[in-house]
């Protein structure tokens, strides 16, 4: 229907257009002819008048009939003139007419043509107004609603589509003159709907999880809380991350909080002070370069000292600590002043400084000053408040008043939430600890004690601990037994085990809890846990069968059986039972373990032959050969015979292959040794120190040799050798297995 319209218009248009141009070609033509006539016209007037001025001209004989053919000729003449005329007027007129008659039919085709176009209604352009204003209210409300600071641009696709969508569709409505209104009544139907829907529903379900990086975590918790999302923190150290602040997040901010029910930060606790790094030696170098080097490195232990010396002023002349150390190890700084006098320097304006800074800048001018410590609700705990005197030079004593950071009045913490007191505890810079712990007589969550109470005036930095309730005890729900241990540990609960057998539970199940699950309990009440020893089993009688019977039997009754040889007997045969951990007959459960013994093999006879003469070597060898084992042992005096040479042995002639045979060897002759004890060895006015050294270095040179040190009373060389000691000063020899007395003077 669209098209044909179109089409029938522009038939229209052409038609007009092509008789206008018809009509134009007429009326050019008309003006042509009559501009033919007029030239006619003035043509036979010039020729008139040239015939009648020639008559004039002619002899004066012929004057009366000239005069009356002139008059006559005149007469012709406007008679033609006229009638030429009235022709022109009439064709001027006919021209005129069809001109006329032409602008009245393109009038009249214009008129229908403008009849065939629909004409817009008022409600038309209303409702177009409205779906424009609702166009602009929607993108005003989503811009406004848009996070620039974190700005995820996957927010403006949306919206922005929307109305991009919602524009293009006007425009062809407007375009195309529909007569009908349903399609812009529908048009802004949809976009007032979608507006409302929109500025309704937007914030609450399109709230994007925020950046907190960097951020307080006070900030997280009331973000979590206003969101109903579980916040779970972690705690690590920081060299960057303030203390309290965020370092890392589980969800970026492409998440919508719709999507999640937990959110894990991970908390920076401040630098860690434990943490042990590597300290230059800064012999050398300037004071400033070493503030710089103690703020980069994180040292908080640090000790800065001025003395007078040759140095260059403001270098450090001695350094005690360096190496690996940790950062909270005490380090000490020691500055020159120069070799010449301090000359007065006006103070400056220390408001600010941490109170180390401040000090070792007074140090540094040898100002003498004291301090006063005060609470402050603006200045940071540990730096500069103020001071008694700025810019000048100081003449006695400086007075400097450092921050104690905010007095704090602990509020009451037995009407506050866990989390409300947390939240309390970061925003004072406190440390909290919870300790939880059942009690019938508080609820569940609610706080039982405080390690302060109301009122208190505490100190940022504090630890307080707060008990919270479990609310009444109850009996857990007990699916594991190490883990319910571990809960009663915990709980300083008291149980009990018992066991019995059971065609239900298997071996280790929990059959069940006395008092049972959910059950209130006091702090004397015992838990009873019975627990299955699997089905009833008779154990059998297993001496005398073979292994693998053994095997096939307790696997054929649910008995867990281990092995073990107890050696060689006189009549049983190898891997034959000789013994049970469990009498026959007991009644044990599934799945017990028996421990059975079996034989190792009948007895061998060998021979074994005399030992003694042969060393040690050839000893072992022999035994290896025959099957028994040696067990060697040195005389406990030194004798004659070489050394590892065998002089007594317990067995001789047939024994039971794999027997022991005790051999006893000979330590050898003894031997002698000559040392020098020095002056040097010895430690005048430390006998402790000369014994020490003495019993080390005797100990070394003298193996075999015995030495006892006692000491002696002298007013002369305390720490030297006594006159009577058998150790002196000088050349000694000393025999192995022999004993020697030092003596030192005390």
């Amino acid at each position: 229907m669209k098209n044909d319209n179109t089409l029938s218009n522009q038939k229209i248009e052409d038609e007009i257009k092509k008789a206008k141009e018809k009509k134009k070609l007429e009326i050019e033509q008309k003006k042509a002819e009559t501009k033919q006539q007029e030239e006619k016209i003035d043509t036979k007037v010039n020729d008139n008048k040239k015939e009648n001025l020639k008559k004039e001209n002619q002899p004066k004989k012929n004057k009366p009939n000239n005069k009356n053919n002139k008059k006559k000729t005149n007469k012709e003449n406007e008679k033609q003139i006229k009638d030429i005329k009235e022709e022109q007027n009439i064709l001027n007129e006919d021209i005129k007419n069809e001109s006329k008659s032409l602008n009245e039919d393109i009038k009249e085709k214009d008129t229908n043509q403008n009849l065939n176009k629909p004409k817009k209604s008022k409600l038309a352009i209303f409702l177009l107004i409205i779906a424009l204003l609702g166009i602009i209210y929607y993108t005003v409300f989503t811009v406004q609603s848009l996070n620039f600071e974190h700005l995820n641009y996957f927010e403006l696709i949306k919206p922005a589509a929307f109305v991009l969508i919602s524009l293009l569709i006007i425009i062809i409505l407007l375009k195309n003159n529909t007569k009908s209104n349903f399609l812009i009544f529908l048009l802004v139907l949809v976009i007032i709907s979608y507006t409302i829907f929109s500025t309704s529903y937007s914030k609450e379900n399109d709230l994007y999880v925020e950046d907190f990086i960097n951020h307080n975590i006070t900030e997280v918790m009331e973000w979590a809380s206003k969101n109903n999302i579980e916040l779970i923190e972690l705690h690590e150290f920081s060299d960057t991350i303030p203390k309290n602040h965020v370092i890392l997040q589980e969800y970026g901010i492409t998440t919508l909080v719709s999507e999640i029910d937990t959110f894990t930060v991970t908390i920076s606790d401040g630098p860690n002070y434990d943490k042990e790094i590597t300290i230059d030696n800064l012999t050398g170098f300037s004071f400033d370069e070493v503030m710089k080097y103690i703020k980069d490195n994180k040292l908080n232990n640090v000790e800065i000292e001025f003395v007078k010396s040759e140095a260059k002023r403001d270098t450090v002349i001695e350094q005690v600590g360096s190496g690996t150390l940790r950062r909270s190890d005490k380090i000490i700084f020691r500055f020159s002043y120069g070799p010449d006098d301090i000359e007065p320097t006006p103070v400056k304006n220390l408001k600010g400084l941490s109170e180390f800074e401040a000090t070792a800048y007074l140090k540094r001018y040898a100002i003498n000053y004291t301090i006063d410590y005060e609470y402050s609700n603006d200045i940071e705990k540990g730096y500069v408040i103020s001071q008694s005197v700025t810019d000048k030079i100081v003449t006695d004593t400086l007075k400097l008043v450092i921050s104690k950071g905010k007095q704090i009045t602990v509020p009451n913490l037995g009407k506050m939430t866990s989390s409300e007191i947390t939240e309390w505890a970061i925003k004072n810079n406190l440390t909290v600890k919870f300790v939880e712990e059942y009690n019938k007589s508080y609820k569940s969550g609610s706080v039982i004690k405080a390690s302060h109470k109301q009122g208190d005036v505490i100190d940022d930095d504090t630890v307080i601990t707060v008990t919270i309730s479990k609310g009444s005890m109850t009996v857990p729900e007990i699916t594991n037994l190490a883990d319910f241990k571990l809960w009663a540990q915990k709980y300083n609960v008291k149980f009990e085990e018992d066991y019995e057998f059971s065609n239900d539970y298997k071996l280790g199940e929990i059959i069940k809890v006395t008092p049972k699950v959910g059950e209130v309990i006091g702090e004397d009440d015992v838990i009873t846990i019975t627990i299955s020893s699997g089905k009833q089993i008779t154990v059998p009688y297993l001496v005398g069968m073979s292994r693998s019977n053994i095997e096939a039997k307790c696997k054929s009754i649910n008995l867990s059986c281990t092995f073990t040889y107890g050696g060689y007997t006189e009549s049983t045969n190898r891997d034959i039972a000789i013994n049970q951990s469990r009498a026959s007959g007991t009644v044990v459960g599934e799945g017990t373990n028996l421990l059975i013994t079996l034989s190792s093999g009948k007895y061998v006879k060998v021979n074994v032959p005399s030992f003694i003469g042969k060393t040690k070597n050839q000893i072992v060898s022999s035994c290896n050969s025959i099957g028994v084992k040696c067990n060697f042992t040195y005389a406990s005096g030194y004798s004659n015979e070489t050394r590892d040479t065998a002089i007594k042995q317990d067995k001789t002639g047939t024994v039971n292959k794999g027997s022991t045979i005790n051999i006893t060897l000979s330590q050898g002759p003894a031997q002698s040794f000559t040392v020098t004890i020095t002056g040097e060895l010895l430690s005048l006015g430390n006998p402790e120190q000369t014994k020490n050294t003495l019993q080390s270095l005797l100990k070394t040179k003298c193996p075999g040799v015995n030495f006892t040190f006692s000491f002696q009373t002298s007013n002369f060389g305390k720490g030297y050798l006594a006159e009577n000691s058998q150790v002196h000063v000088g050349q000694n020899t000393f025999i192995q297995g022999k004993t020697y007395k030092v003596i030192i003077n005390n």
